[in-house]
């Protein structure tokens, strides 16, 4: 499996299938979920609650496939990367790339964009989550081909790179398409 690396909003991402780094409740609300839901549109979010509606709080670790909505990509994996408390772990960041591969894979996805999990609302360290998803998806057989590391900024690119390999593929996000994962308020 190739990896590269995109600086930029996740839902920017050339990718089959792009991943959030959500809660338990599929709220959409901040972060990867919110990138997600405000350029892909309501159609996600109404699948989240579907799946939470028949599954009720779901158990971290856990990945959940849902329509793309308006985005380029063919599906959106929910990755539920806390539990309801916010609190993470190593394990639970492995389990979602696991799930998510398998995931896109049973998509038929060969490319899935997956933000570095847990290092938003979990705040687990963000080197040790990119070191855990790299020696996962290492560990992984599956049929999808790439993923692409999704960070939010140039002062983490140094960081990827250390565990990636200085020759991993670097794209960004075009200054007029760029948005900050936090910037649409849902509060009004």
């Amino acid at each position: 499996m190739r990896a590269s690396v995109f600086i930029g909003d996740i839902a920017d991402a050339e990718a089959e299938a792009i991943c959030t780094s959500t809660n338990p409740r599929l709220s959409l609300m901040m972060g990867t979920g919110a990138a997600v839901r405000s350029r892909g549109g309501y159609d996600i979010l109404r699948a989240c609650e579907t799946i939470v509606s028949r599954e009720g709080p779901l158990p971290p670790g856990s990945a959940w496939a849902t329509t793309a909505g308006t985005l380029g990509s063919r599906v959106v994996i929910h990755c539920v990367a806390s539990d309801a408390n916010h609190r993470s772990w190593d394990a639970t960041v492995a389990l979602c790339v696991r799930n998510a591969l398998e995931c896109a894979a049973h998509a038929g996805c060969r490319t899935v964009a997956m933000p570095v999990f847990a290092t938003g609302h979990a705040h687990v360290n963000f080197r040790r989550a990119v070191e855990t998803m790299a020696r996962t998806a290492r560990e992984v057989s599956t049929t999808v081909e790439q993923i692409v590391f999704v960070i939010r900024d140039e002062d983490d690119l140094h960081v990827v790179r250390e565990i990636l390999g200085r020759g991993v593929p670097v794209t960004r996000s075009e200054p007029a398409t760029a948005s900050s994962w936090a910037d649409e308020n849902p509060f009004g």
